[in-house]
């Protein structure tokens, strides 16, 4: 238990600062204004005028406004659309690799999502309420979770939302030489309830869901650490009880207290390493599971890292040692006439 929740917070808390990596550099922007403390970052819900009085905050060269929304797409449950505006930078920098830029209702679509769909260009868009929207272009940003979806003007994106006059997030490009940090320090100081994510790590600032995953997971992993380990002692306690004749047996024919230790050890290990496959499996389905029945919306999806598998690792491993350890210090002070002489 205890691996499968290291592997599948953690897993998701790289999911989350991955996609923040890419939301928060849409357009390649330098960063990106959240409302604070969402469930996620799809439902940060900001005014339209504030992209403007963003904009006049020192060290600020541009702010794009972009709205999101997630609606189902041939059968491909959270694809998402993205609403901007085409005088801002995000939308200016898309890249046209196929067709022309749209008018009025018109849709584009990533070069990934229209490989992921199997559409191109004359085919319909057909997203929430019935809607439908003409491909007229496939773009390419270089931010991969820009590509995988489409994009339609603002304002046809906050209808389909039902959220006119609502926008997810203020996009800011800064003037050469300033630094992310000390400018998305003045826009919070300037509006608070607002987040500036200029890092990834800071994600989760902005999404409450995973910051209630990674704590409580800590709190519980650490309970399971602390159970495993009684758990693995119980066990190898057991084990030195019952062989204490086979204990001094070994230490009269000339086998060194480091040895009987290792022997313990080793042991131990073995029951950890017999749960860290188990543990493994476990986390990865929990992990899928989450992402795939909660309120993300699909917009956080595990990262399974080797940091992630040698947190569990570590994980198996200390309980092996915490677990050792009393039975491995009553082993090695057997002496071999006291271990010869019980029943």
């Amino acid at each position: 238990m205890g691996v499968g929740l290291i592997v599948a917070l953690l897993s998701l808390s790289a999911g989350v600062e991955k996609t923040a990596g890419e939301l928060i550099h849409i357009g390649r922007s330098d960063f990106g204004v959240f409302q604070s403390d969402v469930s996620d970052f799809s439902r940060s819900l900001l005014p339209e005028s504030l992209a403007k009085r963003v904009a006049t905050i020192s060290g600020v060269a541009e702010t794009a406004q972009l709205k999101l929304f997630a609606t189902e797409v041939r059968g491909q449950s959270s694809f998402f659309v993205f609403g901007l505006r085409p005088e801002e930078f995000v939308w200016r920098r898309l890249v046209l690799i196929q067709g022309r830029r749209p008018r009025g209702n018109e849709a584009l679509l990533g070069d990934h999502g229209a490989r992921r769909l199997g559409l191109g260009l004359g085919d319909d868009l057909a997203v929430a309420q019935g809607k439908r929207f003409p491909i007229v272009g496939i773009y390419h940003s270089g931010n991969v979770f820009e590509d995988s979806g489409a994009v339609l003007p603002l304002g046809v994106v906050e209808r389909l939302a039902n959220r006119p006059g609502e926008i997810t997030t203020v996009a800011v490009a800064l003037r050469p030489g300033l630094r992310a940090r000390t400018v998305a320090a003045r826009v919070e100081r300037r509006f608070p309830g607002t987040v500036a994510v200029y890092e990834p790590g800071q994600a989760i600032k902005v999404d409450t869901s995973s910051r209630l995953i990674v704590d409580t997971g800590w709190i519980i992993s650490l309970l399971a650490l602390i159970v495993g380990g009684i758990g693995v002692t119980n066990t190898m306690a057991m084990s030195v009880v019952e062989r204490v004749r086979e204990i001094g047996i070994l230490r009269a024919v000339g086998w060194r207290a480091w040895r009987i230790a290792m022997l313990i050890v080793s042991e131990a290990i073995g029951i950890s390493l017999l749960a860290l496959g188990i543990g493994l499996g476990l986390g990865v389905l929990a992990a899928k599971q989450f992402s795939e029945h909660t309120s993300t919306s699909g917009l956080v999806q595990p990262d399974f890292t080797a940091g992630v598998f040698a947190w569990g690792l570590a994980f198996a491993l200390g309980v092996a040692v915490l677990g050792a350890a009393y039975p491995t210090w009553r082993a090695v002070r057997l002496t071999p006439v006291e271990a010869l002489r019980r029943e």
